[in-house]
C-alpha cells in the first residue's frame, strides 16, 4: 500500500474516520445495488453496479468501492479522477471504472481476471458534501476444477484402497462415492487443501471390502454452480494381479541425518521394473502438495518448504530404483514420508521414517548463587534435536536429581537446555553435567569443582555482610588478634612511662638529701 506524500498511513486512517463520524446519512438520496449475488467464474470479468435514487449526477460526488475497510478501497473516484494512492494492492491494474451512466447516478466497476480471493462482499459508497449513502453487493466466484481421478492404492487388511483426487475447484466442493447401482458408499477419509491461488485440491479415500464389487464412481460437486463431475473405475482381475506382483521397497530402518546435511530417500521396485514411464511422487501425510513429484511444475504442486531443495537422482531408474535428495536438512523435515510409483492408474507405495538429529554444543557450567554453604549451579547448552536427555552426576558417576530443568525450542526447532543443581552436601567436590542424544547414544559433558567455586566466591565478595558464616569467623579471629596486640602495646608504653616517672622522682629525693647534708656540714 502506498502512503500519501507528507502523511503517515495511520494519520490518513484517523482523518478518514473523523470525517466519517461527522457525516450524516442522507435523506435526500439513497443507493441501490443488485438484490441477488453476482456469480462469475475464475479468470472471467465481473461487473459490479449501483444506482443513486432518485437519479442525479454523481460527477461531483466521491464514489468509493471497498470491502471490509473504507480506508483501503478497491476503487476511489473523487473530483472526476481516479485516486490510486490508498487503493488495495491486489486490485491495482485489475479494476476499470465505467462512467457511462454517471450523469444519471449509475456507476459500475469491472474487475478483470477474477481470482478466488475476489469472492465476498463489496460496498458501493457515495459522499456528497456532509452526506453519504451506501449499499452492499455479494460477488460469488466459482471454478469447476479438474475431473476426478481415481487411483488404486494397494490392498489393506480389510480390502482394496481407492483414492479419488481433483484440483482447481472453488469454493470448497463436496465429494461422494457411489457403487455401480448408484448407491452411496462411505468414504474412509476426506482431505481438502487450499492451494496458493485459492482453489481447492480434494483427496478422498475409499476402502472396498466387498470382493464382488466390479466398479465404483467418484463425484465432485460444486455448491455454488450446482454442477458436478464424475469418474468411475473398474477393478479387473489383471489390476489385482498387478497389485500382487509389483511392490515398492523402502529402507527397513529409520534414516538418521544431522541438521544441515543432505537427505537421501531411496525407493525401488520389486521385482526390478523400468520406471521411466511411471509417475513417481514423494509425499508426507497426503499426496498433495508433494515433497517432490515427477512431472510438470505448477504453483502449489510442491510444498513451499521443499522448493529449491530437492533433486531427483535417477541413474538407476531403468532398474526401478530412485533416490530423492533433500538439501540442507531441517528439524521440520523430521517424520514419516511415502514413496509412490504409479502405473496404469495403480499406486504402489512404501513408507520411510526420517530422523533429524541436532548434536548440540558442549555444556557450560556456571555458579548462580552461594548461600548458607549451598552452591547453585547452572548448566547450559544449545542446538539439540530431538529433545535431549540431561543428567547431573557426582564424581563416582552416580546420578544427582536436577533442582530444575528448562528445555525450549528456538525458531529453527533446535532445543536450548538450562539445568540447575543445588549442592547441599559439602562432601560433593566434583559434579558433571551430561547431555545426550536419544537417537545417537552420544553425549557431551562438562565437569565442575564445587570446592573451587566456594574459594572463588569468597574472594570476590568483600563487604562483611556478604560473607558466609565461615568467612565471618576467620575475620573475627583476625580482629581479635589485632585488638590483643593493641592492648599489649598500650600496657607496655604505660609501664615505661611509669618507670621513667619513678626515676625522675628518685633523682629529686637524692638531690634534696644532698643539699640538706651540705648545709649540716657547714
Amino acid at each position: 500500500m502506498v502512503e500519501l506524500p507528507g502523511y503517515s498511513l495511520s494519520g490518513v486512517f484517523a482523518s478518514f474516520f473523523f470525517v466519517l463520524l461527522s457525516m450524516k446519512q442522507s435523506d435526500d438520496f439513497r443507493v441501490m445495488g443488485s438484490a441477488h449475488p453476482i456469480l462469475a467464474m475464475v479468470g472471467e470479468d465481473a461487473l459490479l453496479t449501483c444506482q443513486l435514487l432518485p437519479k442525479r449526477t454523481a460527477k461531483h460526488m466521491e464514489v468509493r468501492w471497498y470491502r471490509s475497510e473504507p480506508s483501503s478501497p478497491v476503487f476511489l473516484y473523487r473530483d472526476g479522477d481516479e485516486v490510486t494512492e490508498i487503493q488495495m494492492e491486489e486490485y491495482r491494474g485489475r479494476v476499470e471504472w465505467i462512467e457511462d451512466g454517471v450523469t444519471e447516478g449509475s456507476v459500475a466497476l469491472k474487475i478483470h481476471s477474477l481470482r478466488p480471493s475476489d469472492h465476498g462482499q463489496y460496498w458501493c459508497h457515495f459522499k456528497d458534501g456532509n452526506y453519504l449513502a451506501e449499499t452492499s453487493l455479494l460477488l460469488q466466484v466459482a471454478s469447476l476444477g479438474s475431473d476426478p481421478y481415481i487411483h488404486m492404492d494397494g490392498s489393506v487388511e480389510s480390502g482394496l484402497q481407492l483414492v479419488c483426487t481433483a484440483k482447481g475447484w472453488f469454493p470448497e466442493p463436496q465429494v461422494s462415492w457411489k457403487d455401480i447401482k448408484g448407491e452411496n458408499l462411505l468414504a474412509f477419509s476426506n482431505y481438502n487443501f487450499q492451494d496458493e491461488d485459492g482453489s481447492f485440491y480434494v483427496e478422498s479415500t475409499l476402502v472396498v471390502r466387498d470382493a464382488s464389487t466390479e466398479a465404483v464412481s467418484c463425484f465432485i460437486h460444486s455448491p455454488s454452480l450446482a454442477e458436478e463431475k464424475g469418474s468411475d473405475i473398474s477393478i479387473p482381475e489383471k489390476l489385482q494381479a498387478e497389485l500382487a506382483s509389483l511392490k515398492v521397497i523402502g529402507p527397513s530402518q529409520p534414516i538418521l541425518v544431522r541438521v544441515g546435511e543432505d537427505i537421501q530417500l531411496t525407493c525401488s521396485l520389486a521385482p526390478r521394473t523400468d520406471a521411466r514411464s511411471m509417475e513417481v511422487r514423494w509425499v508426507r501425510s497426503h499426496r498433495h502438495p508433494a515433497v517432490y513429484t515427477d512431472g510438470a511444475r505448477v504453483a502449489g504442486e510442491q510444498m513451499a518448504e521443499y522448493r529449491g531443495r530437492t533433486v531427483l537422482l535417477s541413474d538407476a531408474i531403468s532398474e526401478g530404483r530412485l533416490t530423492l535428495q533433500i538439501n540442507d536438512a531441517r528439524t521440520s523435515d523430521d517424520g514419516k514420508y511415502r514413496c509412490l510409483f504409479e502405473k496404469d492408474g495403480v499406486y504402489q507405495e512404501a513408507d520411510l521414517d526420517l530422523k533429524i538429529i541436532g548434536l548440540g554444543s558442549s555444556p557450560q557450567i556456571s555458579v548462580e548463587g552461594l548461600k548458607d554453604g549451598e552452591v547453585k549451579l547452572k548448566c547450559t547448552s544449545e542446538g539439540w534435536f530431538p529433545r535431549p536427555h540431561v543428567q547431573w552426576r557426582d564424581m563416582e558417576g552416580n546420578p544427582i536429581p536436577s533442582f530444575s530443568q528448562d528445555l525450549t525450542q528456538g525458531s529453527q526447532g533446535l532445543f536450548h537446555v538450562e539445568a540447575f543443581l543445588l549442592v547441599t552436601n559439602s562432601s560433593v567436590v566434583n559434579v558433571t553435567c551430561s547431555i545426550s542424544s536419544p537417537l545417537l547414544g552420544e553425549e557431551k559433558k562438562t565437569t565442575f569443582s564445587t570446592s573451587e567455586s566456594r574459594m572463588i566466591y569468597s574472594r570476590n565478595i568483600l563487604p562483611i555482610w556478604g560473607l558466609p558464616i565461615w568467612g565471618i569467623g576467620i575475620l573475627s579471629i583476625l580482629l581479635l588478634v589485632g585488638v590483643v596486640g593493641l592492648i599489649w602495646r598500650k600496657s607496655r608504653r604505660k609501664g615505661e612511662l611509669e618507670q621513667k616517672q619513678h626515676g625522675t622522682d628518685l633523682g629529686k629525693v637524692l638531690k634534696s638529701s644532698e643539699v640538706r647534708l651540705r648545709d649540716t656540714c657547714k
